[in-house]
């Protein structure tokens, strides 16, 4: 053992009441926020205004607010999450990948994407699937790609992953009815350092797959437990600017701002066990990138308690054309949560899907096992370094010198 526990004794205390302290505080934050809500609840005209002079006010780079997507519900509903149908087929997705490595034998990355199809309402034993995929070097050329960041392999990784739910929900057609396919994050894709979609085909990709699943029939959402957004708090904040000669517009979507409050924050406090919020549309420069390319990929989203006890917060996203179809939106609030009295408060789907994708630190060592075989029948033998090769002695258990 290396680290000294007892040394951390009077920090971890200390942690603990600073901790206490910032709760205590953020409560006092959220109760704010929680007011604003009722306040502005079904006053449009506020809303109309406040989403406007924010448009012209605030600063682009850090703006993301929410809009509610129709004026049929209040801003504060909590909705029941009404009786799945009774018979569905719900298709999951989720992606792994073992990285680059210049320090191995042989320079690689494999993407590996898994997931499940579920049927619902029937005794038939879900299928499973797991589809890897191994890419290299095919010339001296193409090595810097197998140095570069790890961003570029996990672009590829999500892209494949909608490509292939896209393909499972084109296969779903001739089976139970609704499809609902889930991805495991959200579904306004926006890889970091993107220009526009104009720049970035894997924005463009993904666009085009969530256009491939409309056309399918599927009902598409993103899962995303934990979330840890503002665009509601935004909204709200935008909302009490309107009585406030000082208040700062540049400010709006800067995480300071929010003072560590989340959207999560305040929904814990109004969805009891099952229910969902109203549905919002993301206001923000690439959810209009999003609709400029196809108007129906328009990501909107609700939260969602998913659990059947505690205040665990999700959050769903739903393309517009999913949106705007009542029983669609019913279809997905109903099976998610059905999904999830399955483990407690977290889809089996999404959590088998997991499982399949997954490719662990023995799954790596066998393949690089089979890479060594494959490449000594051709007779290419490659050694690692001597860092990876330190590395690997460490992480064996041998790591101190004894003397002689």
């Amino acid at each position: 053992m290396t680290l000294e526990f007892e040394k951390l004794t009077a920090d971890l205390e200390k942690m603990a009441q600073t901790t206490g302290k910032r709760l205590a505080q953020r409560q006092e934050r959220v109760a704010e926020v929680l007011d604003a809500l009722t306040r502005y609840r079904t006053n449009w005209t506020a809303v109309s205004n406040a989403l406007t002079i924010a448009k012209k006010l605030a600063d682009e780079k850090f703006y993301r607010s929410a809009r509610p997507f129709d004026h049929g519900e209040p801003l504060d509903s909590h909705i029941p999450a009404p009786l799945p149908p009774s018979q569905a087929t719900i298709i999951a997705a989720d992606g792994s990948q073992i990285m680059p490595d210049r320090h191995a034998a042989h320079l690689y990355y494999l993407i590996n994407v898994g997931g499940i199809v579920y049927h619902h309402g029937s005794h038939q034993t879900p299928d499973t699937f797991s589809e890897p995929e191994i890419f290299y070097p095919e010339t001296d050329e193409a090595l810097d790609k197998f140095t570069i960041s790890s961003g570029v392999v996990s672009i590829e990784r999500d892209v494949k992953e909608i490509a292939t739910l896209a393909q499972k929900s084109v296969a779903a057609r001739q089976l139970a009815q609704p499809v609902v396919s889930i991805l495991d994050q959200r579904l306004l894709y926006w890889p970091i350092g993107s220009a526009g979609v104009a720049d970035n085909a894997a924005v463009t990709e993904w666009g085009e797959n969530m256009t491939v699943m409309r056309y399918a029939g599927a009902l598409l959402c993103g899962y995303i437990d934990r979330p840890g957004t503002s665009a509601v708090i935004t909204l709200l904040r935008s909302l009490t600017g309107l009585d406030d000669p000082k208040f700062d517009w540049k400010t709006l979507g800067q995480r300071q701002a929010t003072q560590g409050v989340t959207d999560a924050d305040i929904f814990q406090e109004l969805l009891q066990p099952g229910e969902r919020s109203k549905i919002f549309v993301y206001v923000s420069e690439p959810n209009q990138s999003f609709a400029e390319q196809d108007a129906a990929n328009e990501v909107c989203f609700f939260y969602l308690n998913p659990g059947q006890v505690g205040k665990n917060i999700a959050r769903v996203d739903i393309p517009r054309w999913v949106a705007e179809d009542e029983g669609a939106v019913t279809a997905v609030h109903s099976l998610i949560v059905d999904q999830c009295r399955i483990l407690g408060d977290y889809p089996y789907v999404i959590a088998r899907a997991d499982e399949m994708a997954v490719v662990g630190r023995q799954d790596a060592a066998e393949l690089n096992f089979m890479i060594d075989v494959v490449m000594e029948r051709h007779g290419i033998s490659e050694a690692i370094t001597s860092k990876q090769g330190s590395k690997e002695l460490a992480r064996g258990g041998r790591t101190r010198h004894e003397g002689i």
